[in-house]
Parts: C-alpha cells; sequence; structure tokens
C-alpha cells in the first residue's frame, strides 16, 4: 500500500486536480491562505499524492474560533484557491450569487485535468453546476459521498417541501455517481443506495482524520483508563444541531432529571441547539452539563477524550461521523445510535454501545442503567483501539491513491487549457 502515493503522484505530476470542498479558507494581508485545524491536516495528506491542486471554496474574512493553520505546500508541491463566492445563507441569494460561482468553476475546469465533487450542499450544491460542466467538458469525474444529510431520517416528520428536496437531491446524487469515473463511500449502504455506472470504480472506505501517532499504545490505554474517575464521565462532541440527533441527547437529559437521576454529561460543540443545552444546564438539579469551549483537534481535543468513559454519538441520519475513530484512537468507546455509518466501524457489544436511532428514551435507559459502569466500558477499550488502527488517515488517502490510479491512468484525456470555455 505504501506504493500507491508514488503511482499516483507521478501519474499526476503534470496534471491538475480540481477539489471542490464546502470547508471555508480566509486569505491574510499578505495573501496566505488559512483553513481549520482538521481541514488543514486533510489537504497537506492529498497534496503528498495530488501535487498540483486548485481548490474551489469558499473565501471568508473570519474563521471564528476554529484553529487555523496556513496552506504552505513542500517543494513540487502547488495549491491554489479560487473562491466561489460569498457565504450564502438563504435560497433567495442564489440567483444574485450563483453565476459568480458557476465563473469560478469555469475558471478552475479552464485548468483541470480530473475534477473531485460532491453532490450535497446547502443552499445549492456546488455540484449541481458543477458536475455537468465538468461531464461536458470530457473530464474524468470523481465523487466522494462522506454523509446524506439531505434525506429524511426513518420516523421523521418532514414538510412536503422537505421530502421534495430530498427526493430532488437524492436523483441528482444517482446521476452523478452514475456517471462517476470514480465514487469513494463511507459505508456500504451509500455504494449500494447511489451506484457509480459500468465504466466506474467504487470503493468503501471510513472517513477518518486520526494519524497512526494518534492512536494511544495499549500501555497508555491502560494508564489512562486506572487514572479515569470512579464516576461515569460521558461527552458530547458534535455540532448542536437537530441533523446530529443533539434534540435526542437533550430530551434523555431532560427524562432522566425528570426522574431524579444523576449523570454527567460534558458537552463540546457550537449549533443552533446550543443554547437550549446551555438553558437545561443552568436549571438541572440531577443532571450535570458542563458546556467546555473548543480547542485544537490533534494536541488539546484527542487528548481530552482520554478522560471519558465514553462518547455519545447520537445521530439520526445515515452518516458516519468522524468522533468514532477519534474516541477510538484514546481508547474510548462509543455510545452510539444503530444507523449504517455508525455500524460500519463500530460493533454493538464490541467497542460500541449501540441503542435505537432517535430514541430518547432509550438513550436514557442507556446511560441510567446500572450495569453501564467503568468496568464494562472498558472491556470495551481495547476492541475501539485495534479498530481506530485499522482506520488511520494516512490508510484512507493511500488506498484513494490506488484508487485514483486505477480509475485514471491512461484515462486522462490531454486537454488545450487556459481556453476557459
Amino acid at each position: 500500500m505504501s506504493d500507491h502515493f508514488a503511482a499516483c503522484r507521478a501519474m499526476m505530476s503534470d496534471r491538475t486536480y480540481l477539489l471542490s470542498s464546502l470547508v471555508p479558507f480566509r486569505r491574510d494581508a499578505g495573501g496566505r491562505v488559512w483553513i481549520g485545524d482538521r481541514w488543514h491536516r486533510d489537504l497537506m495528506t492529498h497534496l503528498a499524492y495530488l501535487p498540483n491542486m486548485l481548490i474551489l471554496a469558499v473565501e471568508v474574512d473570519d474563521l471564528g474560533d476554529e484553529h487555523q493553520f496556513p496552506v504552505e505546500p513542500d517543494p513540487g508541491q502547488s495549491i491554489d484557491f479560487i473562491t466561489t463566492g460569498p457565504v450564502m445563507t438563504s435560497r433567495r441569494q442564489v440567483p444574485r450569487h450563483a453565476p459568480g460561482m458557476i465563473r469560478a468553476m469555469r475558471q478552475g475546469l479552464a485548468q483541470a485535468d480530473v475534477v473531485h465533487s460532491g453532490v450535497a450542499g446547502w443552499p445549492v450544491p456546488p455540484g449541481v453546476f458543477l458536475n455537468p460542466m465538468t461531464l461536458r467538458r470530457g473530464l474524468p469525474l470523481v465523487i466522494n459521498i462522506e454523509g446524506a444529510f439531505w434525506r429524511v431520517p426513518e420516523g421523521t416528520e418532514a414538510s412536503a417541501r422537505r421530502r421534495a428536496e430530498a427526493a430532488l437531491t437524492e436523483r441528482f446524487a444517482r446521476w452523478s455517481c452514475a456517471r462517476a469515473r470514480l465514487a469513494v463511500y463511507t459505508h456500504r449502504s451509500y455504494a449500494e443506495s447511489l451506484p457509480v455506472g459500468p465504466d466506474g470504480i467504487s470503493a468503501v472506505t471510513p472517513a477518518s482524520w486520526i494519524r497512526q501517532e494518534d492512536v494511544v499504545s495499549e500501555a497508555e490505554l491502560q494508564q489512562s483508563w486506572d487514572e479515569k474517575s470512579a464516576d461515569l464521565r460521558l461527552l458530547l462532541a458534535s455540532r448542536l444541531a437537530v441533523q446530529k440527533g443533539t434534540d435526542v441527547v437533550l430530551e434523555a437529559l431532560k427524562a432522566l432529571e425528570a426522574d431524579g437521576i444523576a449523570a454527567r454529561l460534558d458537552i463540546i460543540g457550537k449549533g443552533t441547539m446550543e443554547a437550549e443545552l446551555a438553558e437545561f444546564a443552568a436549571h438541572a438539579r440531577h443532571v450535570r452539563v458542563n458546556m467546555l469551549r473548543e480547542v485544537a483537534y490533534a494536541t488539546e481535543f484527542l487528548p481530552l477524550l482520554r478522560g471519558y468513559h465514553a462518547v455519545l454519538v447520537p445521530t439520526t441520519n445515515d452518516e458516519q461521523p468522524r468522533i468514532i475513530l477519534d474516541a477510538f484512537s484514546q481508547g474510548v468507546p462509543v455510545i452510539a445510535s444503530d444507523t449504517p455509518g455508525n455500524r460500519e466501524v463500530a460493533a454493538n457489544g464490541v467497542n460500541a454501545v449501540f441503542v435505537p436511532r432517535g430514541d430518547a428514551a432509550a438513550l436514557a435507559r442507556c446511560i441510567s442503567d446500572p450495569a453501564l459502569t467503568p468496568a464494562r466500558l472498558r472491556g470495551l477499550a481495547g476492541a475501539a483501539r485495534v479498530q481506530a488502527e485499522s482506520c488511520t488517515h494516512e490508510m484512507m488517502h493511500q488506498r484513494r491513491a490506488g484508487l485514483l490510479v486505477r480509475a485514471l491512468d491512461g484515462r486522462m484525456p490531454r486537454r488545450a487549457k487556459g481556453s476557459g470555455q
């Protein structure tokens, strides 16, 4: 597997890889590009096998509280960012900003030999414009499916408009994947429901940010568990929004509080439900909820995880949250909803405790179950660590590099650059 980077780098040495991203960036007064620490980790690994990259993304003036790093490629690597326009917060803004987005895409496509795109995004998926433009130019299209947040989760009420939008996005996703030269999915159900066509290659690769050096050793695992508190400590680390199952957690906490059951939960993250959680934390008498500040991923967040007995992963859709492997890398099991994405990397009773998705009462029962002891969770920690070792960030990219060689070698047409047409 270690040769995949070299083979892909050789294939792409004089080719340009255009990546459409939903992650924002900013430029400082000196022209340097800055991005968040998680995306920085991912993007710099891309450059190890894709030496010439163009990034289509939204440029912002401020990345907020996110920990940031400058994008500084090594010798022999090149990377440039093309802004697709300002952040859009309403569909009413789409007609005004879509022309600028399309112009940016044309600028990137005029230099590209292969295009990496997606199928979703709000208020409009960039791929709605980019994917057809890519295919019209005869360029290979790479599709990456890490989440299908447009889908209405099972058992969830939704308006007719919401269901119609979900159906349209699903249709577009199927259309794009059926025409992709390569499609990479985070779990099997995506590959089954959004298949490639007869000329495409597909693969299932769990999404991971953890490096091998992030994974604790067996000795470190045992030491961290020896040092944990005797009282059960749980963590929710997520975007605090209904789409992430945060409402399920809040309802479970309210049930515990109403029954006078003591519990402790720390929460780290931002989102639309942050105020509701803080309000509950301020008035709860039996359930202790602490709202923590966001911290740098590798240097602070991963070590922070070691102090907990389990991490809550309450997702109600079918995505595969990276937090599962983050927790596993520190020898910490998860209490997770039994969704397809979660089941792809976690196993009930092995490195995880599963609860029915969207079931706040079941989550409350799980948290308050006398059998959910630190000793029981410690028994899941070793398998969690082993799973993390088999799903590192470099392994993910090594496999993707090998897939790109399979999908593209000898199949990228030589094109005249700079036409802009």
